[in-house]
């Protein structure tokens, strides 16, 4: 039915173009100016690309545009030439999840952060000022990717004026100090964007000049006044902001909050409405229930603007031009299309820790050519990547055939220290129920070349401190020397035929130091000296071992590499790790001896499913039930079958296959959640257990999700042993 409503209303158009036809042609001549307005809204804003499609198919030429928010963003890409159909392949296609949040891929991020997904921290970071303040970012989701995207949306370019693109434009912003409507006319055409569009609390705020800026819906949602003074002899106004919520709808704090940002736009919406003339025409798309969150469904939103342009047809054909005008018309547009011109300077603005040289080395931006975006935008996700900034920003300004690129890097403002914290907790139902509470502190830019001193502390079942001090040896960080300290201590089950006989406490110290090269997102080696001590006392239990106290130094290598795009459920990408320690000397009656770790993991996606293979083995020639940096076999997803520790020798081997399908489950999750399941294999050599030797075999299944909090997972497995395990965990306990 609607889209038999939608044939006739242009069947009538097509016929109301023809029979005025004579009169458009003394018209065109002499023609009102048309500004359109796109309000804010969200979401619902992608509604405008449906307008702008019937408008261009309705031959109704527009002389500039203005855009508040939304509204911003869809005119600003539609004034510098890009046209409605491209609007729509990008909007629809958009992974909008991915570009409304503030994470990057995991194969982006500097080894150094891969390295901490280990610890499980929460994602939320705290900020400890020089003087002890806690502080909060002031930001919920960066727009550093929709910055990116801005910019190809833009062809990666700007102009002196906003009048000299395809189309006279103006963004619309607030102040947020003041409360004043800011009209942005000139300068970097993505940054007036930013502005427009920045909510606050939820997107950061954007500084000109004296001003700090946040979304012009505070101000002028629908900004038909900006428009008529720009150029406009007729107003085409279109308002996509949600209606005020009934009595009824208001029945929690979320909805009574929700109303009050309605009532506030709606405060300035109706003065702008109440000034459309006669002739001026309004588009309010009939949105019923879609969200101003519900990006995903773009394709809806540009239908329902067509629905709604469309039933406007009557009132646009008397604006609409002859096709041979009107192509002349799109013609002119088009050769003002934005192009990137060469690149001349480039500047850093101020920084308080980070040395802007460093950007620069990072960056290398090609002097007297355009900038490759692509490239560009590549290296400058790697640098933000590192986690030193809450906004890595650039700006383009344009000087008569060349531009200027201003970096603009926001440091964390709530640093230079940072807090993170993670838990951790697990049963296997047979009394084995271990946790974790762990706390990170981080101090970044200590100096010039970016030293950075790390520290963590786990308690819980198995108590661990460890504090690094990073300190890179040039520019670009490839080298570094990192002295460290670390301390693990955790509980031994000594089992013996299914029988726990016993329990000894084992407890590792070193201290150290390590030169290196880091492979900056890609992973780092390590060569490096070390003095450890460790020993093993019983606790509970039968007398199988005395009570073992050693140590000795020695030098050790290691090589990490590391592209997975996720640690726990990864769909591609790989890491190796190999490590090597050669003891020179000890305490007491020592032989020398050696000890290698290797572990690989290789991660695949088949259609729906994703999955991972893991190989991890490791060797040593020094005999003995508690070996430093002892492994063993047991506990989930390593050998799930068997309890943790349960098998123990000189030096095991262990395979994996695993595999799971998301499913849609529970709306907590982060990531998502899995239905999954694996097959286990591995053994150790001289175990302790003599009735454990050979290969061994599990089959695990489970569910899991990616949670806020860290992987959860329910599972269960059986293998050779004949025993059937469950395992209930947030984080990996075993």
């Amino acid at each position: 039915m609607l889209r038999a409503r939608t044939f006739l209303n242009k069947s009538v158009f097509v016929l109301l173009i023809g029979a005025s036809c004579l009169s458009q042609l003394a018209f065109s001549a002499d023609r009102p100016r048309i500004g359109l307005v796109l309000g804010g809204g969200g979401a619902r804003g992608l509604a405008h690309i449906g307008i702008l499609k019937v408008l261009e198919e309705a031959r109704v030429p527009i002389d500039c545009v203005v855009g508040t928010s939304i509204g911003s963003l869809v005119g600003g890409a539609y004034a510098a030439g890009r046209t409605p159909e491209e609007l729509e392949l990008r909007a629809t296609k958009a992974n909008w999840d991915y570009l409304l949040s503030s994470s990057l891929p995991r194969q982006l991020s500097a080894v150094r952060k891969k390295q901490d997904d280990k610890l499980n921290l929460v994602g939320i970071e705290l900020g400890l000022r020089d003087g002890g303040e806690v502080a909060l970012p002031s930001a919920a989701i960066s727009t550093q990717k929709i910055s990116l995207f801005l910019r190809e949306m833009t062809f990666g370019g700007t102009v002196e004026t906003f009048d000299s693109l395809a189309i006279p434009y103006r963004a619309v912003a607030t102040d947020i100090e003041s409360g004043e409507m800011v009209v942005l006319k000139d300068g970097d055409l993505v940054t007036a964007m930013r502005a427009s569009m920045a909510v606050p609390g939820l997107f950061p705020a954007v500084t000109m000049g004296s001003r700090l800026l946040v979304d012009g819906g505070l101000a002028r949602n629908v900004p038909v006044d900006v428009a008529r003074s720009l150029c406009a002899d007729v107003i085409i106004a279109v308002d996509v902001g949600a209606q005020p919520l009934s009595r009824l709808q208001i029945n929690s704090i979320l909805s009574t909050a929700d109303q009050y940002t309605r009532l506030m736009v709606a405060q300035n919406v109706k003065p702008q409405l109440d000034s459309l003339k006669s002739g001026d025409i309004l588009i309010t798309p009939e949105l019923g229930n879609l969200s101003s969150a519900d990006f995903k469904r773009g394709k809806e939103f540009i239908e329902k603007g067509e629905q709604a342009a469309t039933l406007s047809l009557y009132q646009l054909h008397k604006y609409a031009l002859p096709e041979a005008e009107y192509k002349a018309w799109q013609q002119e547009k088009l050769g003002r299309k934005i192009s990137p011109q060469p690149i001349q300077e480039v500047e850093v603005a101020p920084m308080r820790k980070v040395n802007p040289d460093v950007l620069k080395e990072a960056l290398d931006v090609q002097m007297g050519e355009p900038l490759d975006t692509f490239k560009f935008h590549n290296r400058l996700a790697e640098v933000y990547a590192r986690g030193d900034f809450s906004q890595l920003d650039y700006e383009l300004t344009d000087h008569k055939g060349s531009q200027k690129l201003t970096l603009i890097p926001l440091e964390k403002d709530w640093g230079p220290n940072y807090l993170s914290f993670g838990l951790g907790m697990g049963t296997d139902f047979e009394g084995n129920n271990p946790y974790s509470l762990t706390a990170m502190y981080k101090r970044t830019w200590i100096n010039s070349l970016g030293a950075e001193w790390k520290s963590s502390i786990r308690v819980g079942d198995e108590i661990s401190v460890q504090s690094e001090y990073y300190q890179p040896l040039q520019l670009d960080g490839y080298a570094f020397i990192a002295p460290y300290v670390r301390y693990k201590s955790s509980p031994v089950s000594v089992w013996q035929s299914g029988e726990n006989l016993a329990q000894y406490r084992y407890s590792q110290s070193q201290i150290g130091v390590d030169i290196g090269s880091s492979l900056t997102r890609f992973g780092e080696v390590r060569l490096g000296f070390k003095y450890q001590h460790y020993d093993a006392v019983k606790q509970i239990g039968e007398n199988l071992y005395p009570d073992a106290v050693a140590g000795d130094y020695g030098v050790g290598f290691n090589v990490y590499y590391d592209q997975l795009d996720h640690l726990y459920f990864p769909g591609k990408g790989d890491s190796f790790n190999f490590s090597s320690y050669y003891a020179l000397k000890g305490q007491g009656d020592f032989k020398p001896y050696g000890r290698t770790a290797v572990s690989a993991v290789h991660a695949f996606t088949l259609g729906e499913f994703k999955g991972s293979l893991t190989a991890k083995a490791s060797y040593s020639d020094s005999h003995g039930p508690f070996l430093p940096d002892y492994q063993s076999l047991g506990g989930f997803m390593n050998l799930s079958s068997y309890r943790k520790n349960e098998l123990i020798g000189d030096h095991p081997m262990y395979t994996k296959a695993q595999i799971y399908m998301p499913v849609s489950l529970l709306g907590l999750s982060v990531g998502g959640s899995y239905l999954g399941g694996a097959v286990e294999a591995g053994r150790v050599f001289n175990a302790l257990d003599k009735n454990n030797e050979g290969w061994h075999y599990s089959l695990t299944g489970f569910w899991a999700a990616d949670t806020y909090l860290g992987p959860f997972y329910l599972g269960a497995s059986y293998g050779d042993n004949k025993k059937l395990r469950y395992y209930l965990m947030l984080g990996n306990q075993f």
